[in-house]
C-alpha cells in the first residue's frame, strides 16, 4: 500500500526539466539540490555496494561532469520513475550526454527497460565501440558473455514463502544484437538448475527472472519476464550464488547474495 501511495504521489508532482547536482551516489544515481533524486536513464553502470570493477571509475567521471552542475533533464512521462521513486532521466550537462559518455568510456551498459522512449541505437553503437576496444567493464569476466546480472533480489520484501515471484533476479542482453536465452540456466549454490525458455532478448533490454509460477511476458515491447516454476522460494536468505550457464555448461555471470535485513 505505501509503494502504491508513493508512486501516485510522485505521479501528481511535475518532473523537474533541469536542476543543480547536489551529490552523486554512483555513476548512474544523482540527487539534485532539491532532493529529487535522479536513476539515469539508457545505461547501467557497476554498483559501489558491493564495489564491482569500475564502480569507481563510473561515480568519479559522473562527479567529474555534473556536482555542482545546473543540468538538463528529459523525462518519459509513462514510466517516470523506478521501484525505489528515482526519478528516470536522462542527463545533458551543456551539450554533453552523461549516458553517452559512461557507455563510450566503458563505464556502463546500454540498460532498457520498456516502454522505451527514443532510439537506443547510437547508445548500442557508443557501447560497441567500447567493447571493440576493450575499454573498463568490457575488460572484466562479468561482461565476456551475451547476460549480465543487474540485480539478484534473493531476499526482497515480503514473505517469499507465500509468493515465491518476490525473488527475483534481473538479466541483461549486453551482447550486440538480439539474443535467444533457450538453452541457458540458472543455477544456485547448491548445484539445483533452471532452464531458461525460448525467448529472444534484444540488445540492452532486460529480463525479470522470477523464481514462483505465473504468465510469462514474451512481448519486447513490455518488460520481458519469465517464471522457473518453483512452489516455493528457491534463494537462501542468508548466502546464494546465482550463475548464469551457457548450454555447453561454461559461466556467462554470476552473483552472490549476503543476507542482510528486509
Amino acid at each position: 500500500m505505501f509503494t502504491i501511495l508513493m508512486s501516485l504521489a510522485l505521479a501528481a508532482e511535475p518532473s523537474p526539466t533541469t536542476g543543480v547536482v547536489k551529490s552523486v551516489y554512483d555513476g548512474d544515481t544523482v540527487t539534485l539540490e532539491s532532493g529529487v533524486k535522479i536513476r539515469l536513464k539508457w545505461a547501467n553502470t557497476p554498483e559501489m555496494k558491493p564495489k564491482e570493477p569500475c564502480a569507481e571509475e563510473a561515480r568519479d567521471n559522473t562527479t567529474r561532469m555534473l556536482l555542482g552542475q545546473t543540468v538538463t533533464l528529459t523525462v518519459d512521462q509513462s514510466a517516470a520513475h523506478d521501484g525505489y521513486g528515482r526519478l528516470l532521466a536522462s542527463i545533458k550537462v551543456g551539450d554533453q550526454d552523461l549516458s553517452m559518455t559512461l557507455l563510450e568510456r566503458g563505464l556502463a551498459h546500454v540498460y532498457l527497460i520498456p516502454p522505451i522512449d527514443g532510439d537506443p541505437k547510437p547508445y548500442l553503437e557508443a557501447q560497441e565501440r567500447a567493447r571493440a576496444a576493450g575499454l573498463c567493464i568490457w575488460a572484466t569476466d562479468r561482461f565476456r558473455g551475451p547476460l549480465h546480472i543487474t540485480s539478484f533480489h534473493a531476499n526482497a520484501p515480503g514473505d517469499e514463502s507465500v509468493d515465491p515471484n518476490l525473488e527475483y533476479l534481473r538479466l541483461a542482453n549486453v551482447s550486440s544484437g538480439d539474443f535467444n536465452i533457450e538453452g541457458y540456466r540458472i543455477t544456485d549454490v547448491s548445484g539445483n538448475s533452471w532452464k531458461l525458455p525460448k525467448l529472444v532478448v534484444p540488445a540492452g533490454n532486460t529480463l525479470i527472472v522470477r523464481s514462483g509460477k505465473g504468465g510469462d511476458e514474451m512481448d519486447p515491447s513490455h518488460q520481458l519476464v519469465v517464471h522457473l516454476g518453483s512452489d516455493g522460494p528457491i534463494w537462501n536468505n542468508t548466502y546464494d550464488k546465482c550463475v548464469i550457464l551457457a548450454p555447453d555448461g561454461s559461466v556467462v555471470d554470476s552473483e552472490e547474495y549476503h543476507g542482510a535485513a528486509k
